[in-house]
């Protein structure tokens, strides 16, 4: 599904339930090209990989510096 950004501003929460529940991703547009993509957090994954680093879902990405260092 693509949405335009505005649209997405205005209709996020409900959006954001929409995604939760239907397992499908959105891609926001801005003046019509690709801005952003939001998809659901599975059930199944367990791990997300970072530059590399494998962290938990649950943790707190902003307080592993290395994952965010550019070489």
């Amino acid at each position: 599904m693509k949405i335009g950004i505005s649209e997405f501003k205005a209709k996020s929460l409900k959006l954001l339930d929409d995604i939760h529940n239907s397992g499908e991703s959105i891609t926001i547009t801005k003046r019509g090209k690709p801005f952003a993509k939001v998809i659901p957090i599975s059930d199944q994954t367990k791990e997300i990989n970072i530059k590399g680093t494998l962290i938990d879902q649950d943790e707190d990405i902003f307080s592993i510096g290395k994952a965010w260092e550019t070489d």
